[in-house]
């Protein structure tokens, strides 16, 4: 409830000063983008416990499961990265960090592609 209270002030904030201060409006959002990231990242603790303990009991390897969770942070951070840049009115950065975040997700997912492949070809005779 924090944060939709912090959204509709801003949001409020950004509407009234946008027109005769950009700036400011486009710095209170970002640092209102920036405050509602750091308090939900606090929260996620305990959902990257417990798929670690539920890959412990599955003997998953943990190197994978930590791999998965880094992508899915990368992946959270580039769509807010790219969406704050988006805000600001900067599509075409936006657009070349999209890029980039998939190739960089792409590259780091290549070991769990690898392993798959692996265990395909170790079934079949």
């Amino acid at each position: 409830m924090q944060l939709i209270g912090i959204a509709i002030i801003s949001t409020t904030l950004c509407l009234v000063i946008k027109k005769e201060r950009p700036e400011i409006a486009n710095f209170i959002a970002i640092i209102t983008g920036i405050t509602i990231l750091l308090s939900v990242i606090f929260k996620l603790n305990f959902i990257i416990e417990s798929i670690q303990n539920l890959a412990s009991k599955a003997n998953i390897p943990t190197m994978y499961i930590s791999l998965i969770i880094k992508l899915i942070g990368i992946a959270y951070l580039m769509e807010f990265a790219i969406q704050l840049c988006k805000d600001c009115g900067e599509n075409n950065i936006a657009s070349k960090l999209e890029f980039g975040g998939k190739i960089i997700v792409m590259t780091m997912s290549f070991p769990i592609l690898l392993s798959i492949v692996e265990t395909i070809l170790n079934i079949i005779p």
